[in-house]
C-alpha cells in the first residue's frame, strides 16, 4: 500500500514539474516592423535589397532562445532600381529551384549584456552552411522581443555567381551583409508562467 501511495505522489510531482517546464516555454513570432536587408557593392556603387516577404518564430524558455526558424521569399526581395537588376538577382539565387532562404537555429549563447550568439544552419540557393550570428536583444515587456544585428557572407560560398550587367561592365562584389531587425511578439494570450 505504501508503495502505491509513493508512486501516486511521485507521478503527481512529475506531472506538476513537467507542466511547469512546458508552460515556461513561449513562442514568439515575427510581427510588423521587422526588416531584413542585404547590403553589397559593385564596381560602380553600393546597393541594398529589402526582403518584403519573410516569416519566422522563436521558442524561448526563461528568456533563453531554444530554437527558431526564419524564412525569406527570394522573389519578394526588391532592390528598387530596376526589374532587370531584380531578375539578375533572382537568377543568381536560382530562385526558380530554390525560392527561399532559410535559417534554422540550433543554439544560443549569451555573449554580453543583452547580446546573443545564435548558431544554426543557413540555406541559400540550395546550399546549407553553419553560421553564427551576433544579435542584440531588446525587451520592452514580457510580450515583445527585438533581435537586431548583421552577418557577413560570400555569395560564392553558397554556390552563387555574383550578378553582372551591361555586358560585364558592371559586376557585383562577392561580399554581402545581411542586416536583421526582428520584432517578435509572444503568442501567449493569457497570463504566462513567465509573468508569475
Amino acid at each position: 500500500m505504501r508503495i502505491s501511495v509513493l508512486r501516486f505522489f511521485t507521478a503527481i510531482l512529475f506531472f506538476v514539474f513537467s507542466a511547469s517546464a512546458v508552460s515556461a516555454q513561449e513562442t514568439y513570432v515575427l510581427g510588423d516592423g521587422s526588416t531584413i536587408r542585404v547590403d553589397g557593392s559593385s564596381n560602380k556603387s553600393d546597393w541594398s535589397v529589402n526582403a518584403n516577404g519573410f516569416s519566422g518564430s522563436f521558442e524561448v524558455t526563461e528568456g533563453v532562445p531554444q530554437s527558431g526558424t526564419l524564412t525569406i521569399d527570394v522573389k519578394e526581395m526588391k532592390g528598387g532600381r530596376s526589374l532587370i537588376m531584380d531578375r539578375l538577382m533572382y537568377s543568381s539565387f536560382n530562385a526558380d529551384e530554390h525560392p527561399q532562404i532559410s535559417f534554422l537555429l540550433d543554439s544560443a549563447e549569451a555573449t554580453g549584456e543583452d547580446q546573443w550568439t545564435m548558431a544554426g544552419n543557413l540555406t541559400i540557393s540550395g546550399v546549407t552552411l553553419p553560421v553564427s550570428v551576433v544579435l542584440t536583444e531588446e525587451r520592452s515587456n514580457n510580450r515583445t522581443i527585438r533581435y537586431s544585428g548583421a552577418h557577413e557572407l560570400k555569395m560564392t560560398d553558397f554556390g552563387m555567381k555574383p550578378p553582372t550587367a551591361m555586358f560585364g561592365s558592371l559586376h557585383t562584389k562577392d561580399d554581402v551583409q545581411i542586416a536583421f531587425d526582428l520584432l517578435l511578439a509572444s503568442t501567449c494570450e493569457e497570463e504566462c508562467e513567465s509573468d508569475a
